[in-house]
């Protein structure tokens, strides 16, 4: 950005309906990145990993990682690849604009450490996050999504032509973690967009209070920043919560030891248990706009299904079985480009 540009920090008056900008999590989503069906190498378990393999896929897992997963479980990877595309699909019949995450090259699948940990673009939502028209790519703690810019460089830079303000985060480096100024750690699942109010979870595993401060920094005073303690089994914010319009939430209350924040007080929240959090995604659901919620077909999955029609919101069921297995959902999937 050129020394003394003038940027907008809100949506431009008039302007084409291509322009870069995030309102909330239940605004009309009309264009975002997803996650690729085509590569699924298991990353390698180190801490960050840990988290997320559970139960027999858990120890498919342990025994295969840094496999590619078309080559250990065919069958498995075969409908993993139809279920994203099955979502993309959907996506696109409802007017959205879908931006699919390309290759990383050999090189860029070796940082920062010189060693491929794996490739996890079928999930695209950490690696950067939009709000209002700023397009940040995030510092992620955990290695394998430090990766993952690399393969939606070009698609972000392209938002630079369409009114954003693009930018990213102080690198995190190579080490596991570090403490102290200037080592802010941000993973887009931890971000929530609820108007001029911003959510960052904090797990004690992904994002931290720094990242949240360098974000309340970066964005001014026109946002305020808070962060929303979560249980350590869970990695981010959106495994525990679900904001599909204002005044109404999914949530994992138990895995919230400090509750919601105050200003979430009076809303109306469907308390998910942390089994179903945990095991089935239950609160990482695909948010169209304030009216209309995708959620995966999965039985273990109708008691959200059915709390969201009881609120009168139209439900959409696809399958999605295998990437939640994984531990990532529709919301994992996706980083909106536009929602206003």
């Amino acid at each position: 950005m050129e020394e003394g540009m003038a940027v907008s920090t809100s949506a431009p008056a008039g302007s084409s309906q291509d322009q870069i900008y995030v309102e909330s999590e239940w605004a009309p989503l009309k264009e975002c990145v997803y996650g690729s069906p085509d590569t699924w190498v298991l990353p390698v378990f180190l801490s960050d990993v840990k988290l997320r393999a559970q139960g027999e896929f858990g120890e498919f897992w342990a025994k295969n990682q840094g496999r590619d997963v078309k080559e250990a479980w065919p069958e498995l990877f075969a409908e993993f690849s139809s279920q994203i595309n099955g979502a993309i699909g959907l996506l696109e019949k409802n007017g959205v604009k879908v931006h699919v995450a390309g290759e990383i090259s050999a090189n860029n699948r070796k940082y920062p450490r010189g060693q491929d940990h794996g490739v996890s673009t079928p999930w695209m939502r950490d690696p950067f996050v939009t709000i209002g028209n700023n397009v940040i790519e995030l510092a992620p703690r955990s290695f394998f999504h430090r990766r993952q810019r690399f393969a939606i460089r070009e698609i972000l830079a392209a938002t630079m032509d369409r009114g954003a303000r693009y930018f990213s985060q102080p690198d995190s480096g190579a080490d596991d973690y570090n403490e102290g100024p200037g080592w802010g750690y941000l993973e887009g699942g931890d971000v929530f967009v609820l108007g001029k109010d911003i959510l960052v979870g904090n797990s004690g595993g992904c994002s931290n209070p720094e990242g949240a401060r360098w974000l309340q920094h970066m964005l001014g005073p026109d946002y305020r920043v808070q962060t929303v303690k979560i249980d350590p089994m869970f990695p981010h914010l959106d495994c525990v919560l679900m904001t599909p319009r204002e005044g109404v939430a999914v949530a994992c209350m138990e895995a919230l030891p400090e509750g919601l924040p105050a200003f979430m007080k009076d809303w109306d929240v469907f308390a998910v248990p942390k089994s179903l959090a945990k095991a089935h995604m239950g609160c990482n659901n695909l948010v169209l706009d304030d009216r209309t919620v995708v959620v995966p077909s999965e039985e273990a999955l109708n008691p959200v299904a059915e709390a969201l029609a009881a609120r009168k919101f139209e439900v959409i069921r696809i399958p999605y079985r295998v990437p939640c297995m994984a531990g990532g959902s529709f919301r994992c999937a996706h980083q909106p480009l536009i929602r206003v």
